[in-house]
């Protein structure tokens, strides 16, 4: 190419770009509320003001998409010269056997990786423009996908050809049911009831609130540790995916081996909550859960559980527990946090959602009702993982015309809860944006939280393939507080690492072993700690044991003050 059609062709390059620029520039903080054409923006600005770059990619792309085209003509002709001398001449190939479904795949795949290849090598824009115009790309490249169109999906046209047409009819009467939500179905609903098969170890509630309600699990042994276990559970969901069914169940594992346990069950506010804030999910939550626990069971040693949320608000309690307030005595002795971030500096994907447009935009929802509503919260989990959580059930519930499964994992997912619009502004803006919790920073209850007071033991999960508290993050959680760390990565994510019982064969595997201030590089620590078969709950009971005590005596279902309020799982977990 000569150096003056060089020159016309990145001439070219700036006034497409520069025009794009300039169309984007016109969409405000209203039509793209996430920043996502704003990072796609400055990515296209950034690669206009470097056209000879640009030209170059251009041209690697169209030297990348001929060696393509000759590899799937090259493949067909040899395919056809194998059925010629097999004397198999006149055979008609299948229809995935087509070249251009071939050619389409492999089209697409290029497409992606020279998209994804633009962003990361872009110049002059930071780490979380790229991380942002990554992932809404992703979101752009998974939605064209050929897979999720009848045309380009062979496996559909086959199930089309096979039940004669019946697939698209039951597909198009999916999309129907589905037109309402804007989302296709993950899971048959009709296969789950909360309190029945789901929800279901046997316990009493032993107090209320207006923010929750506390749930005693009855013994199934003889004697039980003297130190009682309190679980708080995220209020992004309900608690329940923490004991779904009797072999997958947390809670079951833990009362069948000898501990008493109580559970948070969150209320699904209202209108009426909206002024709820942070402080009354701390003081009515875990704070008061502290004081009714110890008063039934008699105890001054308790075991803490957090997850998720729930454990972010379990730190913030052991800091302000351990700080200089003077009104109540911490009675928590040991603690463990599954999957919980501390340190917000680098949260994942979800973290690309929060920042002050977007703020803008939550803020003006929350505010017509005084909650977000929990579907679209929702939402926003399913387009992080939208290749499993959207596109895969288009094509099962509408191409193939399928049912989804009954998974009940999934139905917990979709049984959202609503966020009281006080308390989640401060998460979002004080955790998320501000990063003020391991910064010390953080002001709860009239008081500055400090983690590096928490002096008590911690065991800390995290969870390999975690998309929204990734485990690297979760590893600095136990480097903030100062007591001893107890550490353990599992395989699997961010809803399965956790909900990980022993089987055996063992489906997963894990790292466990102690954290200390010179453990600096997450990574480091996993090389050096060596990979077990099984679940961390294998590593984490006798841990606990040690935590909680020589066993005794089973405590009251509540007592002579905290009457019982009826049967195990409640009623606000019931709440729509």
């Amino acid at each position: 190419m000569n150096t003056q059609t060089q020159g016309i062709n990145q001439e070219k390059m700036q006034e497409f770009f520069g025009s794009m620029i300039s169309k984007m520039n016109e969409q405000g903080t209203e039509t793209d509320p996430f920043g996502a054409l704003k990072s796609l923006q400055q990515v296209a600005e950034a690669w206009a003001k470097n056209p000879q770059e640009l030209n170059q990619s251009m041209q690697n792309w169209s030297q990348k998409i001929g060696e393509v085209n000759m590899k799937v003509w090259n493949e067909f002709v040899n395919k056809s010269k194998e059925s010629i001398e097999k004397g198999e001449f006149g055979k008609i190939p299948t229809i995935e056997e087509l070249p251009h479904f071939r050619w389409i795949q492999e089209y697409y795949k290029l497409y992606s990786e020279f998209l994804q290849e633009s962003i990361q090598q872009t110049p002059n824009v930071s780490d979380r423009t790229k991380d942002k115009a990554r992932f809404w790309t992703e979101q752009m490249v998974s939605a064209i996908s050929p897979n999720n169109y009848f045309w380009t999906n062979p496996g559909a046209i086959r199930e089309f050809i096979d039940t004669e047409g019946k697939s698209l009819v039951k597909g198009f009467e999916n999309w129907v049911k589905d037109f309402q939500d804007q989302m296709p179905q993950m899971v048959d609903k009709s296969a789950f009831e909360v309190g029945k098969n789901l929800a279901n170890t046997p316990g009493k509630v032993v107090y209320r609130n207006d923010l929750m309600e506390l749930i005693q699990y009855e013994a199934n042994t003889d004697q039980v540790h003297q130190t009682p276990v309190l679980i708080t559970p995220p209020w992004i969901n309900k608690f329940y995916i923490l004991d779904l069914n009797e072999k997958k169940s947390f809670v079951r594992n833990l009362v069948n081996n000898g501990f008493t346990v109580f559970m948070i069950s969150w209320k699904n506010p209202t209108t009426e909550l909206r002024n709820t804030s942070l402080d009354d999910y701390m003081l009515m939550g875990p704070v008061e859960g502290m004081r009714v626990v110890q008063e039934i069971t008699g105890t001054e040693n308790i075991h803490a559980v957090g997850y998720c949320i729930g454990g972010s608000l379990l730190a913030t309690t052991m800091g302000w527990l351990n700080g200089p307030q003077k009104k109540v005595k911490n009675l928590f002795t040991s603690f463990t946090l599954l999957t919980t971030l501390v340190d917000f500096s680098k949260p994942g994907d979800l973290g690309l959602f929060v920042d002050e447009d977007s703020m803008k935009f939550v803020e003006k929802m929350m505010a017509e009702k005084g909650y977000l509503d929990g579907k679209q919260m929702g939402t926003t989990y399913r387009i992080m993982k939208a290749d499993g959580l959207i596109w895969n059930y288009v094509v099962n519930n509408y191409l193939y015309g399928k049912t989804p499964p009954p998974i009940d994992m999934l139905f917990w997912n979709e049984d959202s809860t609503r966020l009281p619009e006080k308390a989640h502004s401060f998460y979002l803006r004080e955790f998320y944006i501000n990063n003020h919790l391991c910064q010390g920073k953080l002001e709860l209850a009239g008081q500055k939280i400090n983690l590096g007071a928490i002096n008590q033991p911690l065991y800390s999960v995290a969870a390999e393939k975690d998309h929204i508290t990734p485990w690297d993050q979760v590893f600095k959680t136990g480097l903030n507080t100062g007591g001893q760390v107890r550490f353990a990565l599992s395989t699997s994510g961010h809803i399965a690492g956790v909900v990980n019982p022993p089987l055996n064969p063992p489906k997963r595997a894990y790292w466990a072993g102690p954290v200390t201030k010179t453990d600096q590089d997450p990574m480091i620590w996993q090389k050096n700690v060596q990979q077990v078969p099984g679940s961390w709950w294998q590593d984490w009971i006798p841990w606990l044991q040690g935590q909680c005590g020589d066993k005794g005596d089973v405590p009251t279902m509540g007592s002579k003050k905290y009457k019982l309020h009826g049967d195990a799982p409640g009623t606000y977990v019931k709440e729509k």
